[in-house]
């Protein structure tokens, strides 16, 4: 009996003990959430560009960055250049940048639509271009082409670096 009465009282500071070392850490995630948003909606102009969001879950954090999941995410870019991007999950950083994982995109340019499946995409709003990173897969037509990371022009145009290779099939 008492060694019954031992275990439990030993069981019960045990939970006491780990939550209260685990208190700052729970703290600390919970607080950093300002605001949760379900079915979100948003446009947001970047320096000329539009960038049109919705995304099933969002939260937006303290320091103003937005973090969202299951995001479907246009850009109408300056100068012409239009992409339709499906990610996994993503954030939008306060000064412009845009960060995107487990990337489906498509420019939908002048000719045929580039498709191009990516790790990591990130909008560079300085240098106004996409860049990958994780492996890319791009595909337009005959052409199927693939590197460990790249950059990608408004209008379309992509660069590939680290073991890039490219396929052409004349049709």
């Amino acid at each position: 009996v008492y060694l019954a009465i031992f275990c439990a009282v030993a069981l019960a500071a045990g939970f006491l003990l780990w939550r209260d070392l685990t208190l700052p850490e729970r703290a600390r995630e919970s607080a950093q959430t300002q605001v949760l948003v379900e079915s979100l909606d948003l446009q947001r102009d970047i320096s000329g560009d539009l960038f049109t969001l919705h995304a099933a879950e969002a939260r937006r954090m303290q320091d103003e960055r937005i973090e969202a999941s299951s995001m479907d995410l246009g850009a109408s870019l300056a100068g012409g250049g239009r992409w339709e991007l499906e990610a996994v999950s993503g954030s939008l950083e306060p000064a412009g940048q845009i960060r995107l994982h487990d990337v489906v995109a498509l420019n939908l340019g002048k000719g045929s639509p580039l498709h191009i499946r990516v790790k990591e995409a990130s909008w560079n709003p300085e240098r106004r271009l996409w860049e990958f990173q994780g492996g890319v897969l791009l595909r337009q037509g005959a052409l199927e082409a693939g590197g460990k990371t790249g950059v990608a022009e408004p209008g379309g145009r992509v660069t590939l670096y680290g073991g890039a290779w490219a396929t052409w099939e004349k049709r």
